[in-house]
């Protein structure tokens, strides 16, 4: 489980790649060009040797893969396109194309009938017009496909930089989106804490002073995983043992606890602080705010491929609590930390159950994949709502 994406950051197109690529296609031309010029010139009456064959078109096409090929794509990399830059554009690729046109016909002007068997001997100037007329439409034809072929390797190279800075941006939005809920959560639960030592101050100042030993073991602790998302389960009953152990200072024989997690989910990650927010909302309002002994029981198991975790208090929640719907920061800001790490595959319920008690319930995907977190950017928030009761 991964609390962020690996991200694929966009490259600048390696134009060597590409360049091999022609290659291949230029060598492919040139075999079938040996065979197909071979036969016809057989048929025609006119016969030449495969040696000859094969050097006339392994000249024709090498000049096209070392020559034309190589000039083109870095032109296409040297001049991108981009808005306001065509007519510098135009001027660029039609004096290489001129450039380009002129060499590639001087060449095969000079090497004449030693390597083109077909070409009728002239002297040098007609020659050379004769080889330019045939030979510059072909020549700006494959100019004009591999320019395009380059400017189509840029534009997609420079869509996947986009999408890289993008996916990027959202990364660092969400460890920001991440290290905000945390701070928060931190010092709102050592508050808390602290309100329950001053509670004991005056009544118990052994027990406070107690207390006080073990809130420094709590933020000792929250500050050692404080820059990590997740936890394991079993660090988080760790977590969840101390500070039950401050509650049960204050509140005494009123509190009563029960945890049953399953064996097999202990080393499930989890988000961070995840257990403590739950027992602090149910101690909340089981304990805080009405007489009595109260139970909260907190359990942890395996169901599919997720694990759930339901925390359940005795007296239910004050109707003014039920009415506008405020369950605590805490859970608030579980809420959140689901939406960022898993999507939609993390979520929260909340009610009252038909005893009168109220419980709520977290279900964590065990599997997540890489590209979750940056998919949850854009996730609606987590399912937050009564649990749908067994029998709808």
């Amino acid at each position: 489980m991964r609390t962020e994406p690996r991200l694929r950051r966009g490259e600048s197109p390696n134009w060597w790649r590409v360049w091999a690529a022609f290659l291949v296609l230029w060598a492919t031309f040139a075999a079938l060009g040996s065979w197909f010029n071979y036969g016809l010139l057989a048929a025609r009456g006119s016969p030449i040797s495969w040696a000859q064959s094969i050097v006339m078109n392994v000249a024709w096409y090498g000049i096209w893969a070392f020559l034309i090929t190589p000039a083109v794509l870095f032109l296409c990399a040297r001049t991108p396109l981009a808005k306001g830059q065509w007519p510098k554009l135009a001027a660029v690729h039609l004096l290489s194309i001129s450039t380009i046109v002129c060499i590639d016909v001087l060449i095969k002007t000079l090497w004449g009938t030693r390597v083109f068997p077909t070409m009728v001997p002239l002297p040098f100037i007609q020659q050379f017009q004769r080889v330019f007329f045939s030979q510059a439409e072909p020549d700006i034809q494959v100019y004009l496909v591999v320019a395009m072929f380059g400017y189509v390797v840029a534009y997609y190279s420079e869509l996947r930089k986009q999408e890289g800075r993008r996916a990027e941006l959202e990364n660092n939005l969400v460890r920001a989106e991440l290290q905000v809920l945390r701070t928060q959560l931190q010092p709102h639960f050592l508050f808390n804490a602290l309100h329950s030592v001053g509670a004991l101050v005056s009544t118990d100042p052994r027990a406070a002073q107690k207390m006080v030993c073990s809130v420094g073991d709590l933020l000792r602790m929250s500050l050692a995983s404080q820059n990590n998302a997740e936890s394991t389960l079993r660090q988080e009953l760790e977590f969840l043992e101390l500070y039950l152990d401050v509650q049960r200072m204050r509140f005494q024989d009123q509190l009563v606890t029960e945890i049953e997690v399953a064996g097999d989910v202990l080393d499930v990650k989890v988000p961070y602080l995840l257990l403590q927010p739950l027992a602090e909302n149910a101690i909340k309002h089981a304990v805080g705010r009405r007489p009595g002994r109260c139970r909260v029981e907190i359990r942890a198991a395996r169901e599919a491929e997720s694990v759930c975790v339901s925390v359940v208090n005795d007296n239910g929640v004050p109707r003014c609590d039920r009415e506008t719907e405020r369950v605590g920061i805490g859970l608030d800001n579980i809420r959140s930390r689901l939406r960022i790490l898993y999507g939609a595959k993390g979520r929260i319920w909340y009610g009252e159950l038909p005893d009168g008690r109220f419980q709520v319930q977290i279900r964590v995907p065990l599997n997540v994949e890489e590209d979750i977190a940056s998919e949850a950017v854009s996730t609606s928030w987590a399912a937050w709502g009564p649990i749908p009761r067994t029998d709808e």
